[in-house]
């Protein structure tokens, strides 16, 4: 889960009362946000479908209406700044969004710096994908002078003095010179221009999504802010505004629109008005298991920071604040329900049924399947379902379609894994600096497609293990997988059988009642390598049915 600091005394005067600490840390608690605190510096995580909370602000924000300080919709009513970006066509191929915004009446202490700055960051690293999808610039406005063109330079085509240097560097010294260009610059491989902010003076604003320059770097003397989101996806530019805007209203600065204009088309930004949301009372209680009138439902909303737009039997139409990203389901308001409800009021009961439960076949057969690898001499390895499909195909010299994560929390867990080879090759390369030999095992499920299945995808358990350093090899892990299918009293034949992650003439696939169960032989050299490791592997991956 994602991890913020904050200071407790800053959120008390975000919440314009003082609320004692072990009051507060049980309130957090109580909203799903895990809280420590040292002293005065809190410690919150916060859940990953909830970047509205990755500030200060944003906690302060849900804590007033928990705690009734002050409840219903938070209203924002941007007037317009008069400040106009201009979104050059050149953009299109690379990084085609922007979402703009000011923020006026600004009064900078190191409380709020520190916040912003820590936002950033924690936007960059969760719902931008690591400046992938979106990246954030904040200005002194008073240093720019509008409108501001969204364009593209070449490597060589402008020269500006980046933030925390002293001297002027092209965008291409920028990714071979600054830390941040060093960091960030595989974002930029394969593009022969680079996105480009720039005023009506020629004043660079930032070479996005690297670096700001430092003629326009926020100070504590800034009394007005640009804001800009660039990147792939428009709607992730749009929340991540809205996030940084609504969380700084908290603070008290007054927010302004941007006019944006594209070659065809021209929007305002940042978009905060409410977003509607049906609720059925009924289903809210039966989730819950509470017996509530809709308008006791409704009072619950309102502390959980909705507006109420009308009732009408059992239906709630409820508005839901602009920065609440998360809203996908009405089960995910149902869930805003038990939280305002109190989990702690809620009384368990007995479920009502007749039977009893017990372990399922395929449980009870991969039950057997570990406690065989176990007496092989294998250690068993419990490995994420989810991964990434550089580990899942590229590094295991494969190609093919894996069931991919809507709304991923991070580059590295993007797709469901389709295979456990990959898996158990990510624990030798955490283990390569132990003692070898070294056996692990796994049991586990993975995901494939399957055009027939109701979601386009089916579960299949299998048992895969795999064997680094002296005696790894076809003969060894052969003789291991003809034992585990003796034990579980599989029938089976081998045939010899070509395979990109396997040594030529050194694999062989397993069949049983002509069709395969799976694969044993020796890892290719290249997927060893790319792997980390530096000996050699055997392995096996079979379906258990």
């Amino acid at each position: 889960m994602p991890s913020i600091t904050a200071s407790y005394r800053d959120i008390c005067k975000l919440l314009r009362r003082r609320v004692g600490l072990k009051k507060l840390l049980r309130h957090l608690t109580m909203m799903g946000i895990g809280a420590e605190a040292a002293g005065d510096e809190l410690k919150l995580e916060v859940a990953h479908n909830r970047p509205d909370l990755l500030s200060p602000e944003g906690v302060a924000r849900v804590l007033k209406g928990f705690l009734g300080i002050e409840i219903g919709l938070p209203c924002y009513e941007p007037s317009a700044s008069g400040v106009t970006v201009e979104v050059d066509r050149s953009v299109k191929p690379i990084r085609p969004s922007i979402a703009a915004g000011v923020v006026t009446n600004v009064k900078l202490t190191d409380e709020i710096v520190a916040s912003l700055m820590q936002v950033q960051e924690k936007l960059h690293a969760s719902l931008c994908r690591n400046r992938r999808r979106g990246s954030i610039g904040v200005y002194d406005l008073d240093t720019i002078e509008p409108p501001v063109r969204y364009t593209t330079t070449l490597p060589d085509g402008i020269r500006f003095v980046p933030l925390e240097f002293d001297r002027e560097l092209t965008p291409a010294q920028i990714l071979r010179e600054h830390p941040k260009g060093i960091e960030y610059g595989s974002i930029t491989q394969g593009w022969s221009r680079y996105p480009l902010l720039i005023d009506s003076r020629g004043v660079v604003l930032s070479i996005p999504p690297i670096i700001n320059s430092e003629s326009t770097r926020v100070t504590s003397k800034t009394k007005r802010l640009f804001i800009d989101v660039t990147g792939e996806d428009e709607r992730v530019a749009n929340q991540s505004l809205t996030i940084l805007m609504t969380g700084l209203a908290e603070r008290g600065f007054e927010l302004q629109s941007v006019t944006v204009k594209y070659p065809r088309r021209r929007v305002r930004t940042p978009d905060l008005r409410p977003r509607r949301h049906r609720l059925n009372a009924r289903n809210a209680n039966e989730f819950i298991g509470i017996n509530l009138k809709p308008r006791g439902i409704a009072k619950i909303a309102e502390r959980m920071r909705y507006g109420i737009a009308d009732i009408w039997g059992d239906i709630l139409t409820l508005l839901a604040p602009p920065y609440r990203s998360d809203l996908m389901h009405e089960v995910d308001i149902v869930e805003d329900i038990a939280i305002g409800y109190g989990y702690d009021q809620l009384e368990p009961t007995l479920p009502k049924v007749v039977t009893t439960g017990e372990r399922t076949s395929i449980e009870r057969f991969s039950e057997r399947a570990r406690r065989v690898l176990t007496g092989l001499g294998f250690m068993e390895a419990m490995t994420y379902t989810l991964t990434n499909p550089r580990t899942n195909f590229e590094l295991m010299r494969a190609r093919g379609e894996a069931v991919e994560i809507a709304n991923p929390v991070s580059e590295e867990y993007t797709i469901i894994r389709n295979s456990l080879l990959p898996c158990l090759l990510s624990v030798l390369r955490a283990n390569r600096r132990n003692p070898l030999p070294q056996r692990v095992f796994e049991v586990s499920d993975v995901a494939v497609l399957d055009e027939g299945a109701e979601t386009g995808a089916r579960n299949v358990r299998r048992a895969a293990a795999s064997v680094i350093g002296e005696g790894a090899g076809f003969t060894y892990i052969k003789a291991v997988a003809e034992a585990l299918l003796r034990e579980l009293g599989i029938s089976h034949e081998v045939r010899p059988m070509e395979h990109p992650s396997f040594l030529e003439g050194r694999a062989a696939e397993f069949v049983s009642d002509g069709k395969s169960l799976g694969i044993a032989g020796e890892i290719h050299p290249e997927v060893i390598l790319g792997f980390e490791l530096e000996h050699p592997v055997a392995m096996f991956e079979f379906d258990l049915r």
